[in-house]
């Protein structure tokens, strides 16, 4: 028998409908059947899905606004304060400055002559002009006036009041131990050195020492590195002041000389100044 007969269309060739379904799977004609679908390899990682270029805008939230704020005024207060820090400091060195420089100014000022201090019974020289005790008078303070009302006459006796400047006593310095071996005064320029002093314990040694070009340092030798220095002196900054009135019997201000005197004693070394008086009696 003849086996092409039994297997009828086995070598027959298929219709192009068939080949058209098997070439493409995805025919309505013929399902694919779900063994025939591609699936994915057994340990295979899926694929990552490329990210949207959009993105949403987050908001920031009250609470973060306003620790950020918070954060902020600290740090903008931390030099603020600092800087008060400095100032408060300052201010407090300069007022004891000025306190221990108006004692020693007012110790001076019981030391010295009461005669001799403002205001003095003065005579006029023939040249119309009159010599005050005391040095370094302020100018435009002094004041004549006579006993008996008159205009000032070469020869009358007239009562002068004026103003003078103390000198700055007892300002330390520590010299640098490298050269140069200088320390800057705080009421430069100087006028006059009255005098530099090593400070070795509770004692004051004289020592020689110069001003510098622009008198505005203390010009010490080699010796003197490391050591603490002390220098009276005075200056054209503002300094110590002194003036007086006369006082009555009780207590009261007069024209007529006395043997009682109010002393005005300032230091005007910055802010704030210091403004003590002192009783004077002749004895």
């Amino acid at each position: 028998m003849d086996l092409s007969v039994l297997m009828g269309s086995s070598n027959r060739p298929a219709p192009e409908s068939t080949k058209a379904q098997f070439a493409d799977p995805s025919s309505s004609l013929l399902p694919v059947p779900p063994s025939w679908q591609a699936r994915p390899r057994s340990g295979a990682k899926p694929a990552r899905e490329m990210p949207s270029p959009v993105r949403s805008a987050r908001a920031f939230t009250l609470i973060e606004v306003m620790i950020g704020i918070a954060i902020l005024a600290i740090v903008l207060a931390i030099p603020r304060s600092a800087r008060n820090s400095v100032q408060g400091l300052t201010l407090e060195a300069d007022s004891r400055r000025a306190l221990r420089n108006a004692r020693m100014n007012l110790d001076e000022l019981r030391r010295r002559d009461f005669d001799r201090l403002p205001p003095e019974l003065l005579t006029v020289a023939p040249d119309g002009t009159v010599s005050p005790s005391q040095p370094h008078v302020v100018p435009g303070s002094l004041e004549l006036r006579t006993l008996d009302g008159q205009p000032p006459r070469p020869g009358a006796r007239v009562v002068a009041d004026y103003r003078f400047c103390l000198p700055e006593r007892g300002e330390a310095h520590t010299v640098p131990s490298q050269p140069p071996h200088r320390v800057e005064l705080v009421q430069a320029p100087v006028r006059e050195l009255l005098g530099a002093f090593l400070a070795a314990g509770e004692t004051l040694q004289p020592i020689s020492a110069s001003l510098s070009e622009d008198r505005k340092a203390l010009v010490l030798p080699a010796s003197m590195a490391g050591r603490v220095v002390v220098a009276d002196y005075l200056g054209d900054g503002p300094g110590a002041e002194a003036w007086g009135s006369f006082l009555s019997a009780d207590l009261r201000p007069t024209d007529q000389p006395t043997a009682f005197k109010l002393l005005h004693l300032q230091w005007n070394g910055g802010e704030p100044g210091a403004h003590l008086t002192l009783l004077r009696v002749r004895r």
